[in-house]
């Protein structure tokens, strides 16, 4: 007995530690789930991305008006020196050409130089340019936030739909193969025909396959709701809400239309922050008329000679000022500005536009959670309906005074009535992500 014990508890050690200590679901509320997705979401982590190197963009820029020094330096060998010929008139006037090498063997030079900007319109602008650049960064990921918001609601949704529609199907089943088991033994003793037996049985395997199908578009909806919030899909997670508790908010009639200003949106509020680039560009095109003006230092060192060990030395200093003054471009800046100017109309006609845009969204999104509402609750009324009707023909099916045929056809208008149901759910709860999301409320 020891040594089988001794057998097992080997066994025992064996078995990986994953299946031992199995790893404890994370669970969520619809607000927890929201609030994750929000700081671990993919799309999250990709806009903060975007704003770590906008800022750096911001140093790039500064960095061009700060002291820049560069060093360069050279080594060479100049393994055959160039002939040049020159001539001269000696004293009778004869013309002689004379073959002389202008260079040493060897030479060497390094040297700096540090440069300066003290005027340039348009670094100015650039920087100022790079920071509102900043700002359109953070205002994109306030709108992927809202769009991380909005696939983790419907996807939580979804799944709350999914485990109901599950335990819709099996409470069928389990319903289905009690009225097989009691129509089985009413065929044995010679109540029933086998016919009825095969029409429950047929019943019996339809709703298995309503099951398979449902357990798979549960597992479907999970994975959906993991990849929206940023969670490995092989990690369990569990819901918390109940879907009849995130259903009452949902039913209530709301008007915040009303009080809806488009200045709240975060697309009015990226198009004011593009309309602020755009400004910029304008005056930068205009700043390319100013002079620009920067100081600059260089020391070269250099050394020479035929033998490397024994070389000459010299330097070089220089120190100065450098001035560019725009003249005359036969109107290509004044062409450059005007395209700017251009462009910012249209950018403000743009903003007109979105304007009506997010209002007709606003009307759209309140009148469509008003029908699915509508909708939902003559769906609700439908399952009650269609549900009273199956079992009152079950009823009558175990008293004999029904066919398996209508039985089956009541259950399947009961399916169909459920099915219905569960899509007018989703719906609705879809409708009401819309209508927050065009209210700025989700």
């Amino acid at each position: 007995m020891s040594h089988r014990l001794s057998i097992l508890g080997l066994l025992w050690l064996l078995v990986p530690i994953s299946l031992v200590a199995q790893e404890d679901p994370m669970t969520f509320t619809l607000e927890e789930a929201l609030n994750y997705a929000t700081e671990n979401a993919y799309q999250t982590k990709s806009a903060d991305y975007d704003i770590d190197a906008a800022r750096k963009k911001v140093w790039e820029y500064l960095a061009l008006g700060l002291p820049q020094l560069n060093m360069e330096g050279g080594l060479s060998d100049n393994l055959s020196i160039q002939e040049n010929f020159i001539q001269l008139t000696n004293e009778k006037g004869e013309v002689e050409t004379i073959k002389a090498q202008f260079g040493t063997k060897y030479s060497w030079n390094v040297g700096g130089k540090a440069s300066q900007l003290i005027f340039d319109g348009s670094y100015f602008l650039g920087v100022k340019a790079s920071r509102i650049f900043v700002e359109l960064s953070q205002k994109n990921k306030e709108k992927t936030l809202v769009d991380v918001r909005e696939a983790v609601a419907q996807a939580y949704y979804l799944a709350l739909i999914a485990y109901q529609n599950l335990e819709n199907f099996k409470q069928n089943l389990k319903v289905n193969e009690q009225t097989l088991t009691e129509t089985a033994a009413y065929y044995k003793n010679g109540f029933r025909e086998e016919i009825d037996v095969d029409q429950i049985r047929l019943m019996v395997n339809t709703s298995k396959n309503l099951v398979l199908e449902a357990e798979r578009q549960l597992i479907i909806s999970e994975s959906v709701l993991k990849f929206a919030m940023g969670i490995d899909i092989n990690s369990p997670i569990a819901l918390a809400d109940n879907l009849d508790i995130l259903l009452l908010p949902v039913q209530t009639k709301q008007n915040a239309k009303d009080s809806f200003r488009v200045e709240s949106h975060i697309d009015y509020a990226i198009m004011q922050t593009q309309e602020a680039i755009q400004d910029v560009k304008i005056r930068n095109e205009q700043a390319q008329y100013l002079p620009k003006l920067s100081a600059f230092y260089s020391y070269t060192h250099f050394q020479m000679g035929e033998e490397f060990d024994a070389l000459n030395k010299t330097n070089s200093q220089i120190l100065g000022l450098s001035l560019s003054m725009p003249i005359f471009t036969s109107g290509m800046r004044h062409s450059k500005v005007k395209q700017e100017k251009i462009n910012m109309l249209k950018l403000q006609n743009d903003k007109i536009m979105l304007e009506q845009n997010l209002q007709r969204e606003v009307l759209v999104a309140n009148t469509n959670l008003t029908n699915a509402r509508e909708t939902y609750q003559n769906d609700k009324l439908g399952v009650d309906i269609a549900y009273n009707i199956y079992d009152k023909t079950r009823i009558k099916f175990s008293n004999g005074l029904a066919s398996s045929t209508e039985l089956s056809q009541n259950e399947n208008q009961y399916i169909q009535s459920q099915v219905k149901y569960i899509e007018s759910t989703m719906n609705m709860l879809n409708a009401h992500i819309q209508y927050k999301k065009a209210i700025s409320q989700l």
